[in-house]
């Protein structure tokens, strides 16, 4: 199963993880600056992008690594973002060997119940109704203040299939959920979060600060949930100093 996927630049790789109904056309501003000094990987996830549907039972975790393998990447410095994030840390917690670093960016977090009403209504009002209602949706609403920001949101989101809005998902997830093996994960990890982001990925990042004793905590001010976007110059450069701590 061949996903979606570029390469950029040499040097240590860094692959990043895109959010929920988006793809890796979110992280265009990171591609740019940190290809200059490493390998830069982006991918659509099952599902999502240019990547294919899920036909059956699969794993983003194992969709990564078999992604790193054809790829012939034996370790990288791994970044996510919301739903990214959150596959981030269960393929750290699945294969810590193969990563150098994790950065998690205003993360989900697996086995954490959703105190957030994510419901956009695409069976009772159809997708397009649904895609609308989910760029309104409070997540975004930060974001939209910035025009630019606003506009590729708008560009990914049109172009979603709208797949896990009207199926049932067969993803498998881990056994045992991240939340409870987060003690497991002695990796360099930087959490980042958007001083206006929602409380639920406030409080997550409060529980991966405290559970995770290699990490550290940081907040980016004027930004909410896409803070690569809404704030990619503080975004890069926490980023671009954290790696160059953790370069083998």
């Amino acid at each position: 199963m061949e996903l979606f996927h570029q390469a950029k630049g040499l040097g240590e790789p860094i692959v990043f993880v895109h959010g929920f109904s988006l793809d890796s056309r979110m992280w265009q501003p990171q591609v740019e600056y940190f290809a200059k000094s490493n390998q830069v990987i982006t991918y659509d996830m099952r599902g999502f992008g240019k990547s294919p549907l899920p036909d059956r039972p699969y794993s983003h975790v194992e969709d990564l690594w078999q992604l790193l393998d054809t790829l012939k990447v034996n370790k990288a410095h791994i970044v996510g973002l919301s739903l990214g994030g959150e596959v981030a840390i269960d393929y750290v917690l699945t294969y810590p060997d193969t990563v150098l670093s994790l950065t998690l960016a205003d993360t989900s977090l697996g086995g954490y119940a959703s105190t957030v009403d994510w419901r956009v209504y695409a069976k009772e009002q159809g997708l397009e109704q649904a895609k609308q209602n989910w760029l309104n949706h409070a997540v975004f609403a930060p974001s939209n203040r910035y025009p630019e920001v606003a506009k590729q949101l708008r560009a990914m989101v049109d172009s979603y299939s709208g797949w896990h809005w009207l199926y049932d998902d067969p993803r498998i997830k881990l056994d045992l959920p991240a939340i409870d093996r987060l003690w497991e994960i002695k990796l360099p990890t930087q959490i980042l979060v958007g001083k206006n982001d929602l409380d639920y990925y406030h409080r997550i990042a409060g529980i991966l600060a405290d559970k995770i004793s290699s990490s550290n905590l940081e907040y980016i001010s004027d930004s909410g949930h896409m803070i690569n976007l809404e704030c990619p110059d503080g975004f890069n450069f926490l980023l671009k100093e954290f790696i160059e701590r953790n370069e083998k």
